[in-house]
C-alpha cells in the first residue's frame, strides 16, 4: 500500500541501493517502516524495482542514493532519473564507508550496505551533488577518451618492456603492437574531435581549455570527458574537493607526520589526466610557473609541487569555463563571472 505524505515535507522516503554485478539490494527508510528487497541487475529486474518503488511512495517524496561503482549502476541510475525522484545521488564509496565508521557499523553484507546507504542519504550530508545522466555526446566522449587513455598506458608499459627484451622476435612483435596502437590512438583522437566539433558547448569548452598553457589536445579531452556541469560547483575549491586533489591534513598530538597527502576521493580519471598538463604548466604557464618556483624554494619535492600545480590548474580551468573568458595571466583567479557559461549539452 502506497504511503501518501504531505508534499511540504519532502523528501520523506530514502532509498539506498547496493549495486552488484548481478543483483541490486534495495532498502527504503519510510516514515512508518523500513522496507527491503532484492532485484536482478538487468532490464527486467530494474523494471520490477521501479514498480516496487512506485507502490511505496510518490517519486517526488523519494531521495535515492547508490555508490559510484562503474557501469554496473548506470542503468538503474538512469531509470531512477527518468522516474523523476526528488533527489538522485551517486556517491563515492569511501564517503559511505566513512559514514558507516562514524555510526560504529558492525555488520557487513549486501543488505546491510543498502541500509547504510539509505541511512546516509537520510542524514542529508552536505555538499552532495545531484546526478544527471550525461548527454549522448558526453557519454560517447567519455568512453572514447578513457579508451584512448588505456591504450596510451598500455603502450607505455610495452615500451618499458622493450628495454628488457633481448630476443629479436619478441622485440619486433612488441614494436609492431606499439605502432598499431599508436595508429589506433590517433584514430580515436580524431573521433573525439569530431564529437566535440559537432557540439556547440563542447567546442566552446575545448577552445577555452586550449588557451591555458600546458593544456593541449589530450588534456582538454580528459577535462571535457570527466567534468560534470561546471555550474554545479559554487567555487573552484569545491571542484578541487570533488576531484580529490585537496590536501588531507593529519595533525594530532605528536604524530610527527610531515607530508600532506591529497584526499583521492574524486575522479581518478580526471586526476591522472591532469598530471601531464600540470607538468607542462610548471614550465609554460606563467602563473603556475611562479607558484611552482615558490614551492621549490620552500623545499617541496617534485611530486608535491606537481600535485599542488594540478590543484591550481583545476582552479584556472574552473574560472575559465565559468566565465567563458580565455586564459589571461593578468587576471588572477578567473572568478566571479558576469555571464556564466551555458551548462553542458
Amino acid at each position: 500500500m502506497k504511503i501518501i505524505q504531505n508534499t511540504t515535507q519532502l523528501p520523506s522516503f530514502f532509498l539506498g541501493i547496493d549495486v552488484g554485478k548481478k543483483e541490486l539490494f534495495c532498502h527504503i527508510i519510510s516514515p512508518l517502516e523500513a522496507i527491503a528487497h532484492r532485484f536482478e541487475n538487468n532490464t527486467k529486474g530494474i523494471k520490477s524495482l521501479i514498480s516496487w518503488v512506485k507502490k511505496i511512495a510518490e517519486p517526488q517524496q523519494l531521495s535515492a542514493c547508490l555508490e559510484q561503482t562503474g557501469h554496473y549502476g548506470k542503468a538503474v541510475a538512469k531509470a531512477l532519473h527518468e522516474l523523476k525522484v526528488n533527489g538522485l545521488y551517486l556517491v563515492n564509496p569511501r564517503r559511505i564507508k566513512a559514514f558507516g565508521n562514524q555510526q560504529l557499523r558492525r555488520n557487513k553484507s549486501d543488505t546491510a550496505d543498502a541500509k547504510l546507504i539509505a541511512e546516509f542519504i537520510e542524514a542529508k550530508p552536505k555538499n552532495l551533488i545531484t546526478w544527471d545522466p550525461p548527454s549522448a555526446d558526453n557519454e560517447k566522449l567519455t568512453e572514447l577518451s578513457r579508451y584512448a587513455d588505456s591504450m596510451t598506458r598500455d603502450n607505455a608499459r610495452l615500451k618499458t618492456k622493450c628495454e628488457a627484451v633481448t630476443n629479436p622476435i619478441v622485440l619486433r612483435s612488441l614494436k609492431k603492437r606499439i605502432k598499431a596502437q599508436e595508429t589506433e590512438i590517433k584514430s580515436i583522437r580524431k573521433q573525439i574531435n569530431k564529437v566535440i566539433s559537432r557540439n556547440v558547448n563542447l567546442k566552446m569548452w575545448d577552445e577555452l581549455l586550449r588557451t591555458i598553457p600546458g593544456v593541449g589536445e589530450v588534456g582538454s579531452h580528459v577535462v571535457i570527458a570527466e567534468l560534470p556541469d561546471i555550474n554545479l560547483f559554487k567555487n573552484a575549491r569545491q571542484l578541487a574537493a570533488w576531484a580529490g586533489i585537496t590536501p588531507q591534513h593529519h595533525e594530532s598530538g605528536t604524530s610527527g607526520r610531515k607530508s600532506t597527502p591529497i584526499t583521492k576521493v574524486g575522479s581518478v580519471n580526471l586526476r591522472s589526466g591532469l598530471y601531464m598538463p600540470a607538468r607542462s604548466a610548471k614550465v609554460h604557464n606563467p602563473l603556475l610557473k611562479a607558484f611552482a618556483d615558490r614551492l621549490e624554494e620552500r623545499g617541496k619535492t617534485s611530486k608535491q609541487i606537481t600535485v599542488a600545480v594540478m590543484r591550481k590548474l583545476l582552479h584556472q580551468i574552473y574560472g575559465i569555463l565559468k566565465s567563458g573568458e580565455p586564459y589571461n595571466p593578468e587576471k588572477r583567479g578567473f572568478i566571479n563571472p558576469s555571464k556564466p557559461l551555458t551548462p553542458k549539452a
